[in-house]
């Protein structure tokens, strides 16, 4: 497998089986639970990286920083009222912030985000 299917299963493994109840409700709302989830999603897509020849600090810092930011909400909010012109369909802005997660990681794949 390449880099991005390593870093797609990761992605899985990170933000649903890792996910705790804990994290999935009061990473909205506290610092706490949002770094800690951001941390376990990380260090997983570091891990699962590594058979395809890891990532650099650089993408690590990238994974964490936007997984901090998507999750947090504000900016998915705002990219579908803004944009989509969504601001009540719940399926439609996790598919968004899944989406963006993809994005992210489609951009760790890059050759300055490599070991």
């Amino acid at each position: 497998m390449n880099l991005f299917n390593w870093l797609l299963v990761g992605h899985f493994v990170g933000d649903f089986i890792l996910q705790t109840r804990w994290m999935a409700e009061q990473k909205t709302k506290k610092i706490m639970p949002l770094i800690v989830h951001a941390a376990v999603y990380t260090v997983t897509l570091a891990l699962l990286a590594l058979p395809a020849g890891g990532l650099s600090w650089w993408g690590i810092g990238l994974i964490f920083s936007s997984h901090l930011i998507l999750d947090q909400r504000a900016f998915t909010d705002f990219w579908a009222a803004k944009v989509n012109g969504n601001t009540d369909i719940d399926w439609l802005k996790i598919t968004l912030d899944q989406s963006w997660h993809i994005v992210i990681i489609g951009l760790a794949t890059l050759t300055l985000f490599r070991s």
